[in-house]
């Protein structure tokens, strides 16, 4: 194998597919990234066994040929190389990188032991959908922030595309909050459960292309590809857990109040309650919260924020309390468009509901005790 490619190029494809490969995997082949020749291009590939991405683009290809090399170590030597056009060569045992006066040689990995069903594309071009990327992954984006992280319940590291009501409503959820959000025109209705952490890393490839990728469905695997890249995600097995019932079906009262203005509030509370400690709201009256937090160890807090009550004969609300996790109220408002922020009360025991001026993402966020 010899072929010579423009250094700005191969930076891009080998950043992009040498990030999802597990340094310390179970197979040695798998810390590898694969390179194939193909007519005037080459392919690079990489896997984690949970997502498989594949990167093309054009080369001068004098030898056609493939080889394995370790990710860290190339993507190391890739990240450093100067401006120009660099050439690689087989060279037996090892791969020689060639530029101006640069000169490396690294060895190489056994070609032939790396898992066959990685190098093939497992689905039929033709019954393949397009869609609208930027959509697509700033709803996976809104979700994913409940989905619980890697080395949880396998099936809580992912998001649900419903396709229940003839509509499609992404689900995420850690059994602490759970977030959803509705997606329009999605051609796809029996995508499954995807691994959150697999689907942000294929948002990285696509989200900044205008243009429609597609996207296609197999019994094991959901497919995204355009011409230069595709990342394909083993779909998760099992059922996720029903949610639609989680809905506090009453509300005793809502309040509105300013997405920058609570979401300030909260950060400057978070110093004390250091991400884990509970901070209080307390309603003071109809157009006032305090929001507190106590550190036996550090200190403590309170602030006022200026609020607006909604609701049909709410009452006298005054001293209605709840504690919620600082960082996972945080991370819902953050996620909400618009300026304003609605909240919606239903018991000091129940979970609070938080929406913004768009009610296709709702945000559950359960109650805990107070510190």
């Amino acid at each position: 194998m010899k072929f010579k490619i423009k250094t700005e190029d191969l930076k891009n494809i080998i950043s992009t597919v040498s990030r999802i490969v597990d340094p310390r995997p179970a197979a040695p082949s798998l810390q590898g990234v694969y390179f194939r020749t193909l007519e005037d291009s080459i392919e690079v590939i990489g896997s984690d066994l949970d997502i498989v991405i594949k990167a093309k683009n054009k080369a001068v290809v004098e030898i056609e040929g493939k080889a394995l090399i370790n990710a860290r170590v190339l993507s190391d030597i890739v990240r450093k190389l100067p401006r120009g056009e660099v050439v690689f060569s087989d060279i037996g045992s090892e791969l020689k990188v060639e530029q101006n006066k640069l000169n490396f040689t690294l060895r190489k990995l056994d070609e032939k032991t790396y898992p066959e069903a990685l190098l093939e594309d497992n689905y039929d071009h033709e019954k393949s959908q397009n869609v609208e990327p930027i959509e697509l992954f700033e709803s996976l984006k809104k979700v994913g922030i409940a989905a619980s992280p890697e080395g949880g319940r396998p099936i809580l590291t992912g998001v649900y595309f419903n396709n229940a009501d003839e509509k499609t409503e992404l689900a995420a959820t850690d059994s602490y909050r759970l977030a959803t959000h509705d997606l329009t025109d999605f051609p796809i209705k029996d995508a499954g459960i995807l691994s959150f952490r697999s689907l942000n890393e294929t948002a990285k490839i696509f989200e900044q292309t205008e243009e429609k990728i597609s996207i296609n469905s197999t019994e094991r695997e959901l497919h995204f590809y355009n011409e230069k890249f595709s990342a394909s995600i083993r779909k998760l097995e099992g059922s996720f857990p029903e949610y639609g019932n989680l809905f506090p079906k009453e509300t005793l009262f809502s309040i509105e109040v300013n997405k920058n203005f609570i979401l300030e509030t909260l950060d400057r509370a978070t110093v004390v309650a250091e991400g884990f400690i509970p901070v209080k709201l307390e309603i003071i009256n109809e157009e006032t919260m305090k929001i507190t937090t106590v550190n036996k160890d550090i200190g403590g807090g309170s602030e006022e924020v200026s609020i607006k009550t909604l609701g049909l004969d709410v009452g006298d609300i005054s001293g209605f309390t709840m504690s919620f996790n600082p960082n996972y109220l945080m991370q819902g408002i953050d996620a909400l468009d618009g300026n304003t922020v609605y909240m919606r009360f239903s018991g000091n025991e129940k979970p609070v509901i938080v929406q913004g001026e768009h009610e296709s993402f709702r945000y559950l966020l359960m109650p805990v005790r107070p510190s």
